[in-house]
């Protein structure tokens, strides 16, 4: 704990399905082959696996901002 900090352990669930920026989590948007995530419903494009450490990092904020339990919130557009 040298940097006031600790270690929580979230679930990590959804955290490469889920768009950082509109909240769509579908799993199609994600191709496992090219590590490439592409949102249907905005646009948006990352690396899957930034994307999932994006989503981590939005479960550290809530939790640091006093939620016992974070998760995210999973929205599905057509």
């Amino acid at each position: 704990n040298l940097n006031n900090s600790e270690v929580i352990e979230v679930s990590a669930q959804y955290t490469s399905q889920r768009c950082p920026k509109c909240g769509t989590t579908k799993k199609s948007n994600r191709n496992h082959d090219l590590h490439e995530y592409h949102c249907s419903n905005c646009g948006y494009r990352s690396n899957d696996d930034r994307l999932g450490a994006m989503n981590i990092q939005l479960l550290g904020t809530q939790y640091i901002s006093g939620q016992e339990q974070p998760k995210l919130e999973l929205t599905t557009n057509a």
